[in-house]
């Protein structure tokens, strides 16, 4: 994506988005209450949040941008996640990107830039790397801390990478005062709770994008692999996809991770990733 569009689209966004909670929460959206003995809805989004990344976590990310008649982007990172307030994506990927931080800390965001050996604090609603995805998508991801859930069907059909299973859709709206989207449908599997597809939608009810989940692998019954698909309503024309691999539980995960000056340090030895 060149600048100027990118620009473009960023603004979009940023126009269509409350991005935090409206002050009246979820109020004004249909709520219901479970059926005995039935899951809620917030305990099926807990679920969903668990299985597709742990609470603590390390891994491998791969990102991927392609635009008709435009370079190829393909970025490739560590990541380390603790709780869902601490993040470090590290950018091994390419050459020239080699080294670049993306650091949650809380509620600030910020960017290592290396070769200038600087710091950038940027917003959890800015696009990451000019991609489909925003900073929210890849660190905002126990989205029950955020949301207010409620149950918009108990069995509904949904397609998401690998085809169609009957998932429970759910409806999320930001909660008072929370960083999020102003509204998310989500598409949920009955049987193991996995993520199959999100919608996003702004406050007048305008759907900005749509991320598709599926290659799933699995060790030891948890999930050790996925890929997402993300259509932008904003931006048409761009094609964002990404893969995580090498999912592991990391409860010991060091606090040194979390720190800028950690960030503009650290110099792991990357081993080549698989094919």
């Amino acid at each position: 994506m060149n600048r100027k569009t990118a620009i473009l689209v960023a603004a979009l966004i940023a126009l269509a988005l409350p991005w935090r909670g409206a002050p009246g929460g979820s109020a004004g959206w249909a709520q219901a209450a479970p059926a005995s003995g039935a899951l809620g809805a917030t305990e099926i989004l807990e679920k969903a949040d668990a299985v597709l990344i742990p609470r603590n976590a390390s891994f491998r990310w791969a990102l991927k941008v392609e635009r008709e008649g435009e370079p190829v982007q393909d970025n490739r990172f560590l990541g380390f996640k603790k709780g869902d307030l601490k993040y470090l994506f590290y950018d091994y990927y390419p050459d020239s990107a080699y080294g670049q931080c993306h650091l949650r800390i809380d509620s600030a965001i910020w960017m290592y830039l290396p070769l200038a050996d600087d710091t950038v604090k940027t917003s959890y609603k800015s696009a990451f790397l000019n991609s489909g995805l925003s900073y929210a998508d890849v660190m905002y991801n126990e989205l029950a801390r955020y949301y207010d859930a409620t149950v918009l069907a108990t069995s509904a059909k949904a397609a998401g990478l690998d085809g169609d299973r009957d998932c429970y859709e759910l409806q999320l709206v930001a909660k008072k005062g929370a960083d999020g989207y102003a509204r998310i449908v989500s598409y949920i599997d009955k049987e193991n709770f996995l993520t199959l597809r999100r919608e996003y939608f702004s406050l007048s009810g305008q759907r900005l994008k749509e991320i598709s989940y599926g290659g799933f692998e699995f060790a030891s019954s948890a999930v050790s692999a996925f890929r997402l698909e993300i259509h932008n309503d904003l931006d048409p024309a761009q094609m964002t996809s990404a893969r995580f691999w090498d999912l592991k539980v990391d409860d010991r995960l060091s606090e040194k991770y979390f720190s800028l000056n950690f960030a503009r340090t650290w110099q792991p030895k990357v081993e080549a990733d698989k094919p």
